[in-house]
């Protein structure tokens, strides 16, 4: 492996674990082999180490999502195989991650935010598109504007301030936020593979009902 592909493996890892703020280049040093001075050499400062593992973990989670939808048999699936992802993701990941990138990286936090909101919300759009073709979701949805209420549902559920981790398990609320949308743009038919997998996922799931 490239050392600059092994400390923007190992930052991401650490920053995910244990927040932003509390890693230093010292500690990335120290835990990827490679002194601090290569580390300095390969990245102009800790910002730009810190985009390149943005990038890095969009390319992870892009990866994963992809092979979610290779092999999901309707969009119902795939919403359920997104939410597994999603709860995995959310178990590694220290809430102090998306709070330390949005009060100390607000810049980065801003880019981010811009460079994959188009992306996600152009994906949000293509799972509504093939439900409604599917006639698992209604056709009557303004499929830009329920994607758009989605993607910003998401968005909030890392929001410390808005549901702060110590009172509100980040995967209830994930679950419950994914869960009950897709009910409520589901049709007859959606709605029954929806229970028919609560039902099967039950002892999968933080929160059903």
């Amino acid at each position: 492996m490239h050392v600059e592909e092994r400390i923007v493996e190992k930052a991401a890892e650490m920053f995910m674990k244990s927040g932003i703020k509390a890693i230093t280049m010292d500690d990335i040093s120290r835990e990827a082999g490679v002194s601090k001075r290569t580390i300095y050499e390969t990245f102009k400062d800790k910002d730009d180490l810190l985009r390149s593992c943005l990038s890095h973990l969009d390319a992870v989670f892009s990866k994963d999502k992809l092979q979610a939808r290779s092999e999901a048999r309707n969009t119902i699936d795939l919403v359920f195989r997104f939410i597994k992802l999603g709860v995995a993701a959310i178990k590694t990941i220290n809430p102090l991650f998306a709070s330390d990138l949005k009060k100390y990286h607000y810049q980065i936090w801003k880019e981010t935010y811009r460079k994959y909101g188009d992306k996600h919300q152009t994906h949000i759009r293509e799972i509504l598109d093939k439900g409604i073709e599917e006639k698992l979701f209604r056709g009557s949805i303004d499929v830009e504007i329920v994607g758009m209420l989605l993607n910003e549902q998401l968005r909030i559920i890392s929001d410390e301030d808005i549901f702060p981790s110590i009172r509100f398990p980040r995967e209830a609320v994930y679950e419950n936020v994914v869960i009950n949308f897709f009910r409520g743009i589901a049709t007859k038919k959606g709605l029954d593979l929806i229970e028919k997998y609560l039902e099967d996922e039950a002892d999968n799931l933080v929160t059903v009902g």
